[in-house]
């Protein structure tokens, strides 16, 4: 009898938590993001856009030397906010804010190791160091359907980033 309950709790347990996220229609969410990304990108024509949908504006005047490459390690500061949409006008909601010294140290991760998100990653490459760059990264190529700290799920996110450090990949050690 005791196996039969505890199996019956089991089952309830487990079917209480698929029907949560059954209600939920992510097909929808991602639709309404895209739809949030493509007002946003209408009134901002200076951005260009990558094959993958990454979006990105570097700013004339920054950056010098060699373009960043898959496997250089590089050090950043930068600023996130999560794109929304509210009764018909787009907003900005602050996540971080890590840019212009607020951070004491800078983020540091290896270009395509898979250690930052994948649109951050990418923006890499038009990158060089000392380039102060404006990045759209819709979710696909963020956080994805799960969202991350206060960015929620299938939310666009926008970044600013500046390139302090870049630690080639064929540097002699």
């Amino acid at each position: 009898m005791k196996k039969v309950l505890k199996g019956m709790v089991f089952l309830a347990a487990t079917i209480g938590i698929f029907s949560c996220s059954k209600g939920i229609d992510y097909e929808k969410m991602r639709k309404e993001e895209l739809a949030i990304l493509d007002d946003y990108i209408s009134s901002h024509d200076e951005f260009e856009k990558t094959a993958s949908g990454l979006y990105y504006y570097n700013e004339p005047g920054t950056g010098l030397g060699d373009t960043i490459k898959l496997g250089d390690q590089v050090q950043i500061f930068y600023a996130t906010w999560a794109l929304i949409s509210a009764e018909d006008s787009l907003l900005v909601d602050e996540t971080s804010g890590y840019l212009d010294g607020h951070r004491y140290e800078p983020y540091k991760f290896t270009v395509g190791a898979g250690t930052s998100i994948s649109g951050l990653e990418e923006a890499m490459q038009y990158m060089q160091p000392g380039t102060r760059s404006h990045l759209v990264i819709n979710s696909e190529l963020a956080y994805g359907q799960n969202g991350s700290g206060s960015v929620g799920m299938f939310q666009t996110i926008l970044m600013e980033v500046e390139v302090y450090k870049v630690i080639p990949i064929d540097y002699p050690e």
